[in-house]
């Protein structure tokens, strides 16, 4: 599989009790392929899976494959502290129509288990995997030496998610000693977007609430306008650092989708940081500030 383009990491939609919400599932579809991704990530760090049940899991993934079209693709995140519980995890997301798998390693800091760990998660299943190197999320550093060891050995393992800063020279790193036809998605929300795609990245793909200013500046830098992908860069790095912090990112996405007509709640699960009503109020002032420059960003 080709992965490339734009792939939104969402989050999961609660409803005022913390029930899954499956009428805002295919909202949130229906969203973003008007918004013209390229595919999407269900469960992956924004989207609380390790706040769901087995069975919540897979109602999830369920509703998420039948309401994704089969022009998009479906990448489901997948991790978990032992190969045992993440083999399980992927041969569920695999079953229920996953494209591709989003691992996240194991929680031991040793190269030779973490290789193992992915060999037998690459073993267990037949779709692509890609190695989610993040190491503020999931506090294991993957080094690029041993990113392009597993690229090189293990298959099905051909694609990474790199969010280790400064991410530009680790994909320069892992391109040279894996090759250039690795495939590597820029993302840490995409605070280097741009710098990445200039570098060579495959795509963006992280979470984001205003998904189609990422398309247009993928397809801009893509059709070689680089100036024109520059101004659209700037202009609205701030309100990506502003979305992007850490603990209440999630929270202030689901508020960007109320606002935008997606979800009926803001609702995260237990124990999940909530912004509070000031911290919104700016989220909002900057979106206002991009719609006085010009930008169409209606809901």
């Amino acid at each position: 599989m080709n992965l490339a383009g734009v792939y939104p990491v969402v989050p999961t939609p609660f409803d005022g009790s913390g029930a899954i919400d499956p009428e805002d599932i295919e909202r949130l579809v229906g969203f973003l392929d008007a918004r013209g991704v390229d595919g999407l990530v269900a469960l992956g760090a924004l989207g609380e899976g390790h706040k769901l049940t087995w069975e919540e899991r897979g109602d999830v993934l369920r509703r998420f494959r039948a309401s994704v079209p089969d022009r998009l693709g479906l990448v489901v995140g997948v991790r978990a502290p032992a190969s045992d519980p993440a083999i399980a995890l992927a041969r569920q997301a695999q079953e229920l129509g996953a494209d591709a798998l989003l691992v996240g390693p194991p929680t031991i800091q040793n190269d030779r288990a973490i290789a193992g760990y992915y060999r037998r998660v690459a073993d267990a299943v037949s779709i692509p995997i890609i190695v989610h190197d993040f190491p503020s999320e999931t506090r294991i550093t993957l080094t690029a030496e041993l990113l392009a060891e597993m690229l090189r050995t293990i298959e099905r393992v051909s694609i990474v998610k790199l969010e280790d800063p400064p991410t530009g020279m680790k994909m320069e790193r892992v391109w040279e000693l894996a090759g250039r036809e690795v495939e590597i998605f820029g993302a840490y929300g995409g605070l280097f977007a741009l710098e990445e795609l200039e570098r060579g990245a495959a795509g963006i793909m992280t979470g984001f609430a205003y998904p189609e200013l990422l398309v247009e500046l993928y397809r801009r830098h893509r059709a070689g306008d680089l100036d024109a992908a520059a101004r659209l860069f700037y202009d609205i790095v701030p309100l990506i650092r502003f979305e992007f912090q850490p603990g209440i990112g999630v929270h202030l996405r689901k508020e960007v989708l109320v606002r935008r007509g997606v979800f009926k709640t803001a609702t995260v699960r237990h124990p999940g940081a909530v912004a509070d009503a000031t911290t919104v109020a700016q989220l909002f002032r900057m979106v206002d500030d991009l719609r006085s420059k010009g930008y169409e960003l209606a809901p």
